[in-house]
């Protein structure tokens, strides 16, 4: 199914699956580690494709509008931490920054299925979505070619 809701909830399942190890504290930090690793090109590859399709989407509708600001400003968090935790040394404040990455995505994803999906559905039409899903996939693509490494600079967060 092209319905870009369903391309999104099927992204989720693998993001979920390493949130479940990053944030198992009764793991090593290397097992966390290497956890992080296959989760963060996966997350950007995600994310930002997501934003640049149903976020700016969502944003034209007085109704979903807050709730894309919000999703962009959650994933530009999750963005920070990602490259606080790849220049991190101490594996303790690694450990530590990768369980609350866990938790701040586990939330955001939490939130889009529970709120944002079903709202964005019930503000569109299949023909919307489509055409979103298409455009999701041409991103998600394009930065899976980049080998899911786009996040920006903190400076440009500002």
């Amino acid at each position: 199914m092209d319905d870009i809701i369903e391309m999104i909830l099927e992204d989720h399942k693998p993001l979920k699956r390493l949130i479940k190890v990053m944030k198992d504290s009764d793991l090593t930090i290397e097992e966390r580690a290497q956890a992080f690793s296959e989760f963060a090109p996966l997350l950007v590859s995600h994310a930002k494709p997501e934003e640049d399709s149903l976020y700016v989407f969502m944003k034209k509708d007085d109704d979903l509008r807050g709730e894309a600001l919000e999703g962009d400003i959650e994933h530009q968090l999750a963005d920070q931490l990602c490259e606080e935790i790849k220049r991190t040394k101490d594996p303790e404040t690694m450990g530590a920054k990768i369980k609350v990455l866990a938790e701040l995505v586990e939330h955001h994803i939490e939130e889009e299925e529970e709120d944002l999906l079903p709202d964005f559905r019930d503000n569109s039409d299949l023909e919307e979505r489509v055409s979103l899903g298409k455009r999701f996939v041409e991103l998600k693509t394009q930065m899976l070619e980049k080998g899911g490494e786009d996040s920006p600079s903190e400076k440009t967060l500002q």
